[in-house]
């Protein structure tokens, strides 16, 4: 959850008990968490298939020097993950837009046996969001930070897992959209060992 303001951004948790929320509403929100924590079943189409998740990439590249111009502080380095070798299909500014700079990059590979991985930084601080995150959402943990693994499989077998976390400075997520047949939980593993190896 996040809402822009003109100062300068802000992080926090909060327990579900403590959330400005109705007692219905909270409920819900426990019931959702509940449901997350598992593998959420949807049904056929609710997962894009990858000829349509490439005919939705953007196609666009873009120099390490030009980044550096566009974002707040220079892009995450990924260079030591597994997206390291992985090809690159485009990028495209992300967060909060400002002429021709962001607060945020998302970036998009082929990851040979796995799917489509798209990888988003957003420099929360300069973007003067506010966040807050539920605590009992929180299921995994990333470089020592809390952070909300979702994994979601459709009636036909397509998988899309997402890892979000919060760093001193940016937000990040990693989201996968498997090839037919690949093992959410292998790749929920490989989301977990990329975001280990990234470096900022």
């Amino acid at each position: 959850m996040g809402r822009s303001s003109a100062s300068v951004g802000s992080y926090q948790m909060v327990k579900l008990a403590d959330l400005d929320a109705s007692r219905e509403v909270k409920r819900q929100l426990r019931d959702d968490i509940e449901r997350s924590n598992g593998v959420v079943r949807v049904a056929a189409g609710s997962i894009p298939t990858q000829a349509e998740m490439l005919a939705a990439v953007p196609r666009t590249h873009r120099s390490t020097p030009e980044l550096r111009q566009r974002l707040p502080q220079p892009p995450s380095r990924l260079e030591s993950s597994l997206l390291g070798a992985a090809e690159m299909i485009g990028m495209e500014p992300s967060g909060a837009l400002e002429g021709g700079k962001s607060s945020g990059l998302s970036r998009f590979y082929r990851l040979e046996g796995v799917g489509i991985v798209e990888f988003s930084e957003n420099n929360f601080l300069a973007a003067g969001m506010q966040i807050e995150v539920i605590a009992e959402a929180q299921n995994t943990v990333v470089d020592g930070k809390p952070a909300h693994l979702g994994k979601v499989v459709d009636s036909v077998g397509r998988t899309r897992v997402e890892l979000a976390w919060t760093g001193d400075s940016k937000t990040y997520s990693l989201t996968v959209t498997g090839e037919p047949g690949s093992d959410v939980e292998r790749n929920a593993r490989v989301l977990h060992d990329i975001a280990a190896a990234i470096v900022d």
